[in-house]
């Protein structure tokens, strides 16, 4: 295979500077639906601040952060125009969240300096249809991963093209956070002192298979330049659907919904082995007067989590006009992608004691609980009393 891949970093606060320049170099997070943040700029990573993360928290790890609401609309039509110029260059071209795709070249570049030609060719259409401020980082290689890989260890605007011949000496020093595994395995992998993929490669695979299961499988084939995944073009992307007919109407809310959680738990945990996120959840509800609804609802950031799904389904469920009991549900979750992995930093954001200590501080929360745990903050520099500049931010459930 020949893939290429292509990301343009921070993509929504990227869109967000195209549109105000006067926001270049400053500290910028977008906050999306339920005041949680939805895309941030590469000054505030270094605080810990990342999709997901509560717009409160942010606030208080940097005090200077300039808080936005998030245009998805603008974000979602922008990202249609972003793969729609990867599909002028190829037809096969997978959605990676927002802004980042894989593009299957084909017979179009088989060699590396064929590869590397017409690369450079998407980059430089990319950089005249979007501006220089959505330029995207680009990485090739034979397989998935390493393409990945690649392109999140080069600058926006550059090249990293990866041959088969130092793929491995390429992938052996980086970090596992790299790999598609889960936070929990990450973690794991820290206490068993595993820091690269050269590390978790020389595992065997059984004990791999063992410990971690199919997903940790997967991101061992990942390590060691093996990843045989094929790039899934838009148009056969696949999806989950599940089934309930109940034997009575039923219009009790709340065991509909527990209802809808017990059908969505074993669809979420086929997506944590598969390392995949779901970007669309589709809800039908047949009624007792012969009727049907159905209600879509397009997530802002793609995931596998249970609890946020089922959150989603409830939002879909109020939705409804309900005239008669519920006689069958069915859900579905569509826009299947891979989960993405972190972004690795170009610059060190800690030092060896803040490293030290954070290991210590993942291995409390490991063994004690997150609520355990309180961490001391700068909040108010310019208090006039000691005790008003020190808040106590205490980790999120």
């Amino acid at each position: 295979m020949s893939i290429l891949y292509c990301a343009i970093p921070h993509f929504a606060t990227a869109l967000a500077r195209r549109k105000d320049p006067n926001l270049t170099g400053r500290p910028l997070a977008l906050i999306g639906p339920e005041e949680r943040v939805f895309g941030v700029s590469a000054e505030v990573t270094a605080y810990g601040i990342a999709p997901g993360l509560s717009a409160r928290i942010a606030k208080v790890r940097c005090p200077q952060i300039i808080l936005l609401d998030a245009d998805i609309v603008h974000c979602r039509s922008e990202s249609e125009a972003f793969l729609q110029l990867l599909e002028l260059a190829s037809p096969v071209v997978e959605p990676h969240g927002w802004g980042a795709a894989y593009v299957d070249l084909g017979d179009l570049a088989r060699h590396h300096a064929d590869a590397v030609s017409l690369c450079k060719e998407i980059g430089r259409k990319m950089r005249r249809e979007l501006g220089e401020i959505l330029q995207p980082a680009l990485g090739w290689n034979s397989t998935k991963f390493t393409a990945l890989a690649a392109a999140k260890r080069t600058q926006p605007g550059h090249l990293m093209a990866i041959a088969s011949a130092r793929e491995q000496a390429f992938l052996r020093p980086l970090p596992v956070t790299l790999l598609p595994l889960g936070e929990d395995s990450l973690r794991r992998l820290g206490f068993l002192g595993l820091r690269t993929l050269g590390q978790y490669a020389a595992l065997p695979p059984a004990a791999v298979w063992q410990q971690f299961g199919r997903s940790g499988w997967l991101a061992h084939c990942c390590a060691r330049g093996k990843d045989d995944r094929p790039v899934v073009p838009r148009s056969q992307q696949r999806y989950l659907k599940v089934a309930y007919a109940l034997e009575n109407p039923l219009a009790e809310r709340e065991r509909l919904l527990a209802l809808l959680q017990r059908l969505v738990g074993p669809l979420s945990v086929e997506l944590k082995e598969d390392r995949q996120a779901c970007g669309q959840i589709r809800l039908t509800v047949h009624f007792a007067d012969y009727t049907a609804q159905e209600r879509v609802r397009i997530l802002p950031l793609p995931t596998a989590e249970e609890s946020y799904i089922v959150r989603m389904l409830e939002c879909l469920l109020e939705q409804m006009h309900w005239q008669a009991g519920a006689t069958a549900l069915e859900v579905g979750l569509e826009r299947l992608q891979d989960a993405a992995t972190d972004q690795l930093t170009f610059f060190p954001t800690k030092t060896t004691r803040e490293r030290k200590l954070y290991e210590v501080q993942e291995y409390l929360k490991a063994r004690f609980g997150a609520n355990r745990l309180r961490q001391a903050v700068l909040s108010q520099p310019a208090a006039p009393l000691p005790e008003w500049r020190v808040a106590w931010l205490e980790e999120e459930p």
